[in-house]
C-alpha cells in the first residue's frame, strides 16, 4: 500500500511516495485521537432553544438573531465508531494547508498531519474517507469555547403565563448506576418543553473526549452553510430550581415509610423518628454564584442550558450512623417564590424521561426507588408539592478505584 505525501519547498511542489508500512505518526494531534481542541478561555455558545419562565435571562455569547461568526478552530466529523458506552467520535481536526491547490488540487477534506506545508492523501487522512460505525455526513465542526466561534440559538422571555414543563431529564449517570464515598457525582437536570412554534437550534456534532474533556461543535457543510435542527423543543430556566440532598436513614428503601416535603426551608421529614436527616445540601439557583459550591445553571458542551452540580461525596456527606455510604435523596424543587420573581413554572404535566441519552421516551414512574441489580435509581415525580427526586446508593470505597 502507498501513501501520497505532498509536499511544497520555496520554490517547488514536489511529490513524494513513502510506504505506509514505514511511515511514523508525525503528528502530535492526528486524526481522531481524542486530542481536546480549543481553549478554556472562552463560555460555551447557546444551540439549543431556551424558554425563560420567569423572564430571568442568563448572560449568552453573542446577539439575537444573529448570523453565526465562524472564524475560529474547527474539525471534521462524520459519525461515530463503537457501541455504548464506548462510544468515540469519528473526527479530526482539519489541515491548515488543504486549501493550497499544489498541495490539494482536488480539495479533498484532509485529516491534519502536524507537519506545515504538507499533506497526506491516503484513507487515514481523507475526512470520512473510512466510514464510520455510525455514520453521519461529513461536516465542519466549529468548536465550544472559542472566541473566534460565535452563535446563538433561539430564546424567549415566557413570563406572561405559567410555563408547564414536559419532559425531565435526569443526568443518566444517576440512572444507570451506583456511587462511592469517594466519588464525584455529577448531578445534572433538564427541563423541556415541547414547541408550537420552532426557535433556532443548531445541528452540534461531538469532536472529542468524555466528560470534563469532552468537545463539541457547531455543525456546517464544507461550503460553510450553518446546519440546523427542527427547533421543537426548548429547555427551561428559572431561578427558582433548588437541589436539596438528604440522607435516609434505611437499609433497604422498601423499609422507607411516606416522607413528607416541608418546603425548600426543611426539605423532607417524617413522622417516624430516625428516618431521614436535615439536607447537608440545600440551595436555590438564585442564591448562587460562580464556583464548585454552588447550584446553578449552565450552557453545557451540547449547547443545552442545564441544572449541574457535582457533589463530592468524600468531602460532603452524612456520617451519622457511624459511614458515610448509605442512600440519600436528590430533591429537584422550584421555590414558591425567588428575591425577585413569583415561580412561574410547573411540573404538574411533565414526564420523566428514560435514562437513554438523547431518547425522549416517558419512563414508567414507580412510587420506589431502588437500585437495580446493574446500579443506579429510578426518578419520581410529585406534582403535588411541584418537585423531582431520585434515591442514589453510595457504596462504601473498598478499593483503590473510583467513580
Amino acid at each position: 500500500m502507498k501513501t501520497r505525501i505532498l509536499t511544497i519547498g520555496p520554490c517547488l511542489a514536489a511529490i513524494v511516495f513513502l510506504s505506509l508500512f514505514n511511515v511514523e505518526s508525525i503528528s502530535a494531534k492526528g486524526p481522531g485521537n481524542g486530542g481536546k481542541p480549543g481553549g478554556e478561555t472562552a463560555g460555551n455558545n447557546l444551540s439549543f432553544p431556551v424558554i425563560w419562565s420567569e423572564g430571568v435571562a442568563k448572560a449568552l455569547p453573542g446577539t439575537p438573531d444573529m448570523v453565526p461568526s465562524l472564524e475560529g478552530e474547527w474539525w471534521y466529523q462524520w459519525g461515530t465508531n463503537g457501541e455504548d458506552p464506548n462510544i468515540v467520535p469519528a473526527s479530526c481536526p482539519h489541515d491548515p494547508d488543504e486549501i493550497n491547490p499544489s498541495l490539494n488540487p482536488e480539495s479533498l477534506p484532509l485529516c491534519n498531519d502536524g507537519v506545515p506545508n504538507q499533506v497526506i492523501h491516503d484513507d487515514e487522512h481523507i475526512a470520512g474517507k473510512i466510514a464510520a460505525d455510525n455514520p453521519m455526513p461529513l461536516a465542519k465542526a466549529y468548536i465550544q469555547k472559542d472566541y473566534n466561534n460565535i452563535w446563538q440559538a433561539g430564546h424567549q422571555d415566557w413570563s406572561g403565563a405559567q410555563v408547564d414543563v414536559d419532559w425531565i431529564d435526569w443526568g443518566d449517570n444517576l440512572e444507570s448506576v451506583d456511587w462511592y464515598t469517594r466519588s464525584q457525582v455529577r448531578i445534572e437536570v433538564v427541563l423541556f418543553k415541547d414547541l408550537s412554534s420552532p426557535m433556532t437550534e443548531y445541528e452540534m456534532r461531538h469532536v472529542s473526549g468524555w466528560g470534563i474533556d469532552e468537545v463539541h461543535g457547531l455543525a456546517t457543510e464544507r461550503n460553510g452553510e450553518v446546519l440546523t435542527n427542527p427547533g421543537n423543543k426548548a429547555t427551561v430556566y428559572s431561578p427558582c430550581a433548588r437541589l436539596t440532598i438528604q440522607k435516609l436513614l434505611v437499609q433497604d428503601l422498601n423499609e422507607l415509610p411516606d416522607l413528607t416535603w416541608q418546603g425548600e426551608d426543611i426539605g423532607w421529614t417524617s413522622d417516624v423518628p430516625g428516618v431521614i436527616n436535615t439536607p447537608i445540601y440545600n440551595m436555590a439557583v438564585y442564591e448562587g454564584g460562580d464556583g464548585p459550591g454552588y447550584y446553578s445553571a449552565e450552557i453545557n458542551v451540547k449547547g443545552r442550558v442545564i441544572y449541574g452540580y457535582t457533589w463530592n461525596v468524600r468531602n460532603l456527606n452524612d456520617p451519622i450512623d457511624g459511614t458515610a455510604a448509605g442512600y440519600y435523596r436528590i430533591t429537584f424543587s422550584l421555590d414558591e417564590t425567588c428575591p425577585t420573581v413569583i415561580c412561574n413554572t410547573s411540573l404538574g404535566n411533565a414526564s420523566i424521561l428514560l435514562p437513554l441519552e438523547e431518547e425522549m421516551e416517558i419512563a414508567a414512574l414507580s412510587v420506589d426507588t431502588v437500585s437495580t441489580e446493574s446500579g443506579g435509581a429510578e426518578a419520581v415525580l410529585d406534582t403535588i408539592n411541584n418537585l423531582t427526586y431520585i434515591d442514589v446508593h453510595i457504596l462504601e470505597q473498598t478499593g483503590g478505584g473510583r467513580r
